[in-house]
């Protein structure tokens, strides 16, 4: 992405009350314009990101974070159209904090922003229901057409992913849904396995967290995370399938 025509672009960008008074250019439908919240851990690149999308005048950058706790608690008092998502983050990643958001926002419209053209990547964004998936080395106008795409509920992904193919494959996920998971199918990873352990010993999600020293939405992320994998609706459905490699003390 050309850093530098968003750097410039105010130069040729609606003012403020053209954002508000349904001015577009693009998009080409009357209304406010699209909040958009940046979630990237480096500063200066969210930077380049937020003079570009505040050069149009159909959208507004409302907010953004560093990392995928700060965007937790950002977007929990902040309304926002499309979120832009770093997938590969410090701490809690951007599929985690996705998911996250999604579990408290099932309508939100997130869009992967990232330096990896990964055919998995690209497959856990489809499962934990993105709406998009793009490069940082994408042009100016892919990146703010991607914006408007997913803002009008389409998909937008990387290559010849089609509306038609992503929605075939999440209704196959769908379909999949139906089929009993096993606790050794399941692949946690070593955090994922010792929260759950501290969990089958009664800890509480702040203990949990004291003992490990994040934070309680760290926390939460991972059970939510744990949750989707073993597609179980509560914590003790999947203490009663799992299947621990490290015996009880």
């Amino acid at each position: 992405m050309d850093m530098n025509a968003g750097m410039n672009a105010n130069a040729n960008s609606g003012t403020d009350a053209d954002k508000h008074s349904g001015v577009n250019s693009d998009a080409g439908d009357a209304g406010a314009a699209i909040k958009v919240y940046l979630v990237d851990d480096h500063e200066i690149f969210r930077n380049g990101l937020k003079q570009l999308v505040d050069s149009e005048p159909d959208m507004e950058v409302v907010g953004e974070a560093g990392d995928g706790e700060s965007a937790l608690q950002g977007l929990s008092s902040t309304a926002a159209d499309v979120i832009i998502m770093d997938i590969r983050m410090p701490g809690i990643n951007g599929v985690e904090t996705s998911e996250a958001i999604l579990k408290q926002r099932p309508l939100s419209k997130i869009l992967f922003f990232s330096l990896y053209d990964n055919p998995d990547y690209v497959a856990k964004a489809l499962e934990m229901g993105a709406s998009g998936y793009i490069l940082k080395d994408t042009s100016n106008k892919i990146f703010l057409n991607a914006i408007r795409t997913v803002f009008k509920g389409k998909f937008y992904f990387i290559g010849d992913v089609t509306d038609v193919l992503v929605k075939k494959y999440i209704d196959l996920q769908r379909t999949s849904l139906n089929k009993p998971v096993t606790g050794n199918e399941i692949q946690l990873s070593r955090r994922e396995e010792q929260i759950l352990r501290m969990i089958r010993d009664n800890l509480s999600t702040k203990e949990i967290a004291e003992a490990l020293n994040v934070s309680v939405r760290t926390i939460e992320a991972h059970r939510l995370n744990i949750l989707r994998k073993f597609q179980a609706n509560n914590i003790e459905e999947v203490l009663a399938s799992w299947k621990d490699a490290e015996p009880l003390k």
